[in-house]
Order: structure tokens, then C-alpha cells, then sequence
């Protein structure tokens, strides 16, 4: 389990925009100030945390000097955002973080660095029509569906068929290069909300794949 400790006024910026927090395997903890970072941080030691550099409480950097000389709290990764200007950009240097952010902040970026301070494969979202076969289930037929987004790890497809979670899958699909993709995977999240109606989303985890596909499906996600 990865867990990831936003502040408040971080997590208005990048919640919502990507499926990535949501994911199987990651717990999402907050805070309102530095001081409650640190304590968050000491009851569950979180993997990650992304804070702003004028989150209220105790200062950016005497927050960060803390961790760095605990040695029960310095095995973390962490980010910080600031505002775009001289005296910002300093401060946040001297925290001496992992990272740095400057507003307005690219989520697109700040996500796939999160990921990557996770050691979790960055997805890219692409939507295509792909054939899904479910032994036992539409008569052994593949049926279309859409992929949402992917990853070397798996994938988020759509569709208004009711699938279970554990449910073991065939899938087929071309990937922007014309590549032809097919392998199995496992159903390991089912998600339905109001605004998607009578649509479910379905989080796939890849099982047995090709190592050449793999590396296609790599290629397009760093790319």
C-alpha cells in the first residue's frame, strides 16, 4: 500500500483531474497545516507528501528540516509547490525537497513525478475500442469496450457490461502505432458514479503479456 499525504490547499489543485489517487494500492491522507503533516506522517509513515510552501502552521522549511533530521521520518519522498516568484522559488529551494512546483502547476507533470517518486507506472490516457472476452460471460464472445487510460501495469477500460472484480479477462486492441495488443489481465477495481450513468469503469491489471508488448505499450506511455 502506498500512502500519499496531500495538504488541503495541494489537493484542490490535483484532485479530480486524473484517475491516478483513485488507483488500487493507494491511500490518500490530508492535512490542514505543518503541524499536522508531521503528525499524520509519524502515525502512518507515508510514502509521499506534497505540501504548498505557505501551507498554515510551522514554516515549509523548519517542516522539511524536521523530517530530514529524524531518522524515524527521512524515508520520504517529497514534493513542494510554490508561487512563480524569486523569493517562493528560493524558499522552496532551501527545503531541499525532491522536487519543486511552480503555479499554476502542470498536473499532468506533477502526476507523473508523484508516480515516479512511487515507483508507479505513469499511465497516458487513450481511448480506443478494444475486444473483451470473460470466460463463461456473453457466450464466450469478445465484446467491444473503450480503454480509458493505460499503463505497462494495466489499464481503465469503459463500458455498460456488469463485470465482477476478480473477473479474469482476454483483451485486444492497436496502440496509436498500429501495434496489435492482446494478453490477459484481472479485474482488481470496479467504479460507478452518478455522472457516468449506466457506465462502469473498470480497473485491469495485466497478468500474462508478451515482454515485446510490454515494451510497445512502454514506449507509447513514455512517449
Amino acid at each position: 500500500m502506498k500512502k500519499v499525504l496531500l495538504t488541503n490547499d495541494v489537493k484542490a489543485l490535483i484532485t479530480g483531474k486524473s484517475s491516478f489517487l483513485d488507483r488500487a494500492g493507494i491511500m490518500v491522507f490530508t492535512a490542514a497545516t505543518n503541524a499536522e503533516v508531521l503528525k499524520v506522517h509519524r502515525d502512518e509513515g507515508v510514502s509521499l507528501i506534497v505540501t504548498h510552501l505557505d501551507t498554515p502552521g510551522i514554516k515549509s522549511e523548519v517542516l522539511y528540516e524536521t523530517i530530514r533530521n529524524s531518522e524515524a521520518l527521512r524515508d520520504v519522498s517529497t514534493i513542494l509547490v510554490c508561487n512563480d516568484t524569486l523569493t517562493q522559488r528560493e524558499r522552496g529551494k532551501a527545503c531541499r525537497t525532491n522536487a519543486v512546483f511552480t503555479m499554476p502547476v502542470d498536473v499532468t507533470l506533477l502526476h507523473i513525478k508523484m508516480q515516479e517518486l512511487l515507483s508507479i507506472a505513469p499511465r497516458i490516457s487513450y481511448r480506443v475500442a478494444l475486444a473483451v472476452a470473460i470466460q463463461g460471460k456473453f457466450k464466450d464472445r469478445p465484446l467491444p469496450f473503450l480503454t480509458e487510460n493505460i499503463s505497462v501495469s494495466g489499464m481503465l477500460i469503459r463500458t455498460q457490461e456488469p463485470l465482477s472484480k476478480g473477473d479474469g479477462i482476454f483483451f485486444s486492441f492497436f496502440l496509436p502505432d498500429g501495434k496489435h495488443v492482446s494478453g490477459y489481465g484481472e479485474i482488481k477495481r470496479v467504479v460507478q458514479t452518478a455522472e457516468m450513468n449506466d457506465f462502469h469503469l473498470y480497473g485491469i491489471r495485466f497478468t500474462n503479456i508478451a515482454p515485446d508488448v510490454q515494451a510497445a505499450i512502454k514506449a507509447v506511455v513514455n512517449a
